[in-house]
């Protein structure tokens, strides 16, 4: 945990960091290829995690030009969102006591690339949205992981210095995000090569040491 002191604020993402759901992303996108009858070969879907679904527009734009006209935003959000509610994703092991465990020392805050319905629909099904002080979503932001924009926007809210923030994340675009807002990093993403970018690395919070955020938040500068 070589840097990670002085925390004043825990930074949950959510898809992919507290629960499970990046896979639901993927298939959101994957059906509305199939649909069109566009081949997904070599498709990156990881290039879709942990951004809005502006950005994933754009992103789809760019490699299937005969999309540009379609409003796929809104249409791959209500897709998710269904999947959401018929196929609720799990908890990552230890979310839940890690979000209670970090909200009872410090101020807490999800920072979600996901659009309010959904995460107030999963954080709600999980009894985890009143845990949070706060809540930033896609509608909070007019920019995308891996711009700061999302996470900048926490901290000012919450009245604590960028580089005092503790961050959880899972996708390359939320810890690169992180990281240019100067904030210190968990990768909830162990084995994953991008995970290496992260102050500490775990593959679900039953990894974190007993009294993790005491420790965390103890005296001394980052």
């Amino acid at each position: 945990m070589t840097g990670l002191r002085g925390v004043e604020a825990v930074l949950f993402d959510m898809d992919g960091t507290l629960i499970d759901s990046e896979g639901l992303t993927e298939r959101a996108v994957a059906e509305m290829l199939r649909e069109r009858g566009l081949s997904d070969r070599g498709l990156d879907y990881k290039r879709f995690h942990g951004i809005t679904w502006a950005q994933t527009r754009d992103l789809l734009v760019e490699r299937y030009p005969a999309l540009a006209d379609e409003r796929l935003d809104p249409m791959l959000q209500q897709r998710f969102h269904r999947l959401l509610v018929e196929a609720p994703p799990p908890l990552i092991r230890g979310a839940a006591e890690a979000v209670a465990a970090a909200g009872e020392l410090l101020p807490t805050a999800l920072v979600s690339s996901s659009n309010r319905q959904s995460v107030e629909h999963a954080m709600g099904r999980l009894g985890l949205l009143g845990r949070f002080r706060l809540t930033i979503c896609a509608e909070d932001c007019t920019r995308s992981k891996p711009d700061p924009q999302c996470y900048l926007l926490a901290a000012g809210k919450l009245d604590v210095a960028p580089r005092r923030c503790l961050v959880f994340e899972d996708s390359l675009a939320g810890i690169q995000a992180a990281r240019s807002a100067t904030m210190m990093t968990v990768a909830v993403a162990a084995g994953r090569p991008h995970a290496a970018l992260a102050d500490l690395r775990i593959a679900d919070y039953t990894e974190l040491p007993p009294g993790f955020f005491a420790t965390v938040a103890g005296e001394g500068a980052p």
